[in-house]
Parts: structure tokens; C-alpha cells; sequence
């Protein structure tokens, strides 16, 4: 259900990845409140003193599950990764991963959808 494949230069965060969705932004504190409001997301950009692989936000969607805010691989670019250590139903899956790309949208307008539901892959 990924619709673009995971960055291989990102550290293992462990589990297994449902979705992403890729989007663009500055991502200043504008955008951090925005994503915190619509994905109920905790934030954190601070500075650090030394390379820090700590995601910079992270929302719990189940038990088992969570969203995590990733910095993709050009400057600018953004990550939105479903990853659980559970068995989420498809259903439930693709609510989520609705979710997190109408929030990516919000922030960048050309942040894809997912195909709608019973759509055949192209």
C-alpha cells in the first residue's frame, strides 16, 4: 500500500511499513501546527547539538501502530510513514493512510492521494 518506496538511507525504525506519503515543505512552525492539529502529532524540530535520528514527529494510531514525520531525501522533503508491530485490517490501513496524505495536502497541494478504495493499480 506504499506509493512511494521507503528512503534507503533512513536508519531501521523497525516494524513494518504500510504506507507513505511524500510531500514538500519548509516546514516551519506554521506547518509543524498544522500537522500536530490535523494527525494529533507530536512535534519536535529543535536543534540538536549532534545528529539525532529520532524522528521529527511521531502520532499513535493504534496500539501496535504509529505515523512518523521523516525528512526525505532533498532538502525541503517530507515523509509521512505508516509503520506498525501489529496486523492492522486493510480497512483501517487506508483510513490512516487518507488521513495522513489529506494532511500532507494541506501543507503541499501536489501531495498525492491514495487511488480510491477498490480502484484497480495501474
Amino acid at each position: 500500500m506504499a506509493d512511494a518506496a521507503p528512503n534507503p538511507d533512513a536508519p531501521s525504525r523497525g516494524g513494518r511499513v504500510l504506507f507513505t506519503v511524500r510531500f514538500h515543505s519548509e516546514m516551519g512552525d506554521v506547518d509543524l501546527a498544522r500537522l500536530a492539529l490535523l494527525l494529533d502529532m507530536s512535534t519536535n524540530m529543535a536543534p540538536k547539538m549532534r545528529p539525532d535520528p529520532a524522528e521529527p514527529g511521531v502520532a499513535r494510531l493504534d496500539r501496535f501502530s504509529g505515523l512518523y514525520l521523516e525528512r526525505g531525501g532533498q532538502d525541503g522533503e517530507w515523509v509521512l510513514e505508516g509503520r506498525t508491530w501489529g496486523s492492522p485490517s486493510s480497512a483501517q490501513v487506508r483510513r490512516w493512510h487518507v488521513r495522513a496524505a489529506q494532511a500532507a495536502k494541506r501543507l503541499d497541494p501536489e501531495a498525492q492521494l491514495p487511488p480510491a478504495a477498490g480502484a484497480a493499480a495501474a
